[in-house]
């Protein structure tokens, strides 16, 4: 019997959203969303982090209902994102075995904050705008 203990997180890893009224918001919105998620990721203790996850995909998508929209992102296996996130929604594939530690590293960075940024807003505009950033 082994005395190694599973610490895999229940999917999805992070889920937040966000409601908001007018396009004006959108940016302070993902903006949000992301320091959430990094919130969520830090958070973590060092033996969750640790563990391996497999195809990793962060998911964003915007629904709306009534006058209210709602941003979300989700940051889950593509196993649990194939049935429980949007078909519509935009994703930044974390291909192959990523440790958590390794995905809020890169979750963190400049970088990456601008495409989550640019991914939330082309999924709002090409779904309720018509167009897209590019």
């Amino acid at each position: 019997m082994s005395n190694v203990s599973n610490y895999r997180l229940p999917m999805p890893l992070v889920d937040v959203d966000q409601a908001f009224s007018t396009v004006a918001e959108l940016e302070a919105v993902l903006t949000k969303l992301h320091k959430r998620a990094v919130w969520f990721l830090s958070t973590r203790s060092a033996a969750e982090v640790d563990e391996e996850y497999e195809e990793l995909g962060a998911y964003v998508w915007t629904v709306k209902t009534d006058d209210e929209f709602t941003a979300h992102f989700e940051l889950a296996e593509r196993r649990h994102a194939v049935s429980a996130i949007p078909e519509d929604a935009l994703c930044v594939p974390f291909a192959g075995t990523w440790r958590l530690r390794d995905v809020e590293a890169v979750i963190k960075s400049d970088n990456w904050k601008i495409a989550f940024l640019v991914i939330g807003t082309d999924h709002f505009l090409e779904k309720f705008r018509g167009g897209s950033l590019h």
